[in-house]
């Protein structure tokens, strides 16, 4: 845990004058993050992947129009990269 100091350089006096950043910083920081999924839906992606034998493939479960296939890792993980800005 970070401890609070009477002389803070930059960074700590930077966001502790700006709330705004401070608590984007926070966020950031803070455990889960951009890919985190609720425990319903890796339950249902683990059972999904069972079902579809992807264990030791290179294939990963895709869920497209609510149908699970088996797919290509570099299909599947491409769709959602650079090609969505």
């Amino acid at each position: 845990m970070a401890r609070e100091t009477s002389n803070p350089r930059k960074t700590a006096s930077h966001y502790r004058s700006n709330s705004k950043s401070r608590a984007k910083h926070v966020k950031d920081n803070s455990p889960g993050g951009k890919y985190a999924h609720s425990n319903a839906y890796k339950r249902r992606h683990a059972k999904l992947a069972d079902k579809l034998g992807t264990k030791g493939t290179n294939k990963d479960v895709s869920i497209r129009n609510g149908k699970a296939t088996a797919e290509s890792l570099k299909i599947n993980r491409a769709r959602g990269g650079a090609q969505r800005k």
